[in-house]
């Protein structure tokens, strides 16, 4: 099959994501997004993995280009904090561990705590990942003259960020520059054939439909009807406070790292943007009801004065994310647990296979 025209359903980071990957790779195709202009994107997938550098070198985006607009900050780790024990945290540092000089690779650090057990967890991380000398002093380098061995500055960082600016950067500077349509409105009805979607709202044709909806997968779930494998049995926690935070002491809470603290029935996020810190509690509906959870996130916080909004994951993935002519990318396709920025991770891993087989078939 031929594909030339692409239709893009929803926008958000997803949305725009995929069509600067799209057209950037297929300038000479006819892509469009459509999305509508009463529904607001989740919003709060602030926090990406290193995976994000591969894709931005794909559409050739340089740091300085979106940064600022997009309120960003340089990430090199996740802290873990009381995961493990009340008061002790430890850090899962992006890149590989270098063990140079080691008897027993990685069992090195595993000697010196059965020799010193009272060495925290902490100090595996220390010991093993170079730039943990830049996160503990809360500082970021270019590297270019390589004195931190093992450290490459654009293979082991990645961002914290406000998706919705960055989802909104990428139409105005990227997506529409380069020729995506832009389509702002409701779909009220979806038309099928033996091939799939034949049409929405009986006027917007294309060979190939991309549904980027969120958890609602309009086109997917709510149309095509293909089965969603629910993993509650296995990541219980469906559910999340969030809110923003402002700042009280940039200097020292502006980190280069993401902070996930265990509490009562579940886990806060805190992401230090440029302007504000990003945090919610992700919990299990099973085992606390929603006021609960909030006053259980209040009274870790501190405070009751600021905005919260409730959000319902749907975690699972579909058992065919590619059915017909439809292929869902995010949230329409598949949601696991966040705890390691695994929403915007998720794109980039089903994106790439995605995105392969769509370059193949093109």
């Amino acid at each position: 099959m031929s594909i030339n025209k692409i239709i893009i359903v929803g926008g958000g980071s997803a949305g725009w994501m995929s069509a600067a990957t799209l057209i950037n790779s297929f300038p000479s195709k006819n892509i469009s997004l459509i999305e509508s202009p009463n529904i607001p994107t989740v919003g709060v997938g602030e926090s990406t993995l290193a995976h994000i550098r591969g894709w931005q070198s794909m559409i050739g985006l340089k740091d300085k280009d979106f940064m600022k607009d997009c309120d960003a900050s340089y990430k090199l780790s996740i802290r873990f904090t009381d995961f493990y024990k009340k008061g002790e945290s430890f850090h899962y540092p992006f890149g590989t561990p270098v063990v140079e000089g080691n008897k027993s690779l990685l069992n090195d650090w595993w000697f010196k705590k059965m020799l010193y057990p009272n060495t925290p967890l902490s100090n595996f991380a220390d010991c093993t990942y170079p730039q943990m000398a830049l996160v503990n002093k809360n500082k970021c380098f270019l590297n270019e003259d390589h004195k931190l061995k093992g450290f490459n500055f654009h293979k082991h960082t990645a961002f914290h960020f406000d998706a919705t600016k960055f989802g909104t950067w990428l139409r105005d500077n990227i997506c529409i520059p380069k020729g995506v349509k832009h389509i702002k409105e409701e779909i009220n009805t979806i038309e099928q054939d033996d091939n799939g979607i034949k049409s929405l709202n009986n006027k917007y044709k294309a060979d190939l439909f991309i549904d980027c909806t969120g958890f609602k997968a309009l086109l997917l779930d709510k149309t095509l009807k293909e089965p969603f494998n629910n993993l509650n049995n296995l990541l219980p926690n469906d559910s999340a406070w969030a809110t923003h935070i402002p700042y009280k002491n940039k200097e020292k809470e502006l980190v280069c790292y993401t902070n996930c603290t265990a509490i009562d029935n579940g886990w806060v996020w805190k992401i230090p943007l440029w302007s504000r810190i990003g945090s919610g509690y992700v919990y299990s509906s099973k085992f606390v009801d929603d006021d609960m959870a909030l006053k259980e996130f209040q009274k870790h916080l501190g405070t009751k004065e600021l905005e919260f909004k409730k959000i319902k994951m749907r975690v699972g993935i579909h058992n065919r994310i590619w059915v017909k002519n439809v292929c869902a990318i995010g949230l329409s396709a598949g949601f696991i647990e966040p705890l390691e920025s695994n929403g915007i991770r998720t794109f980039f891993l089903v994106h790439a296979r995605q995105f392969f087989i769509v370059s193949q078939i093109l």
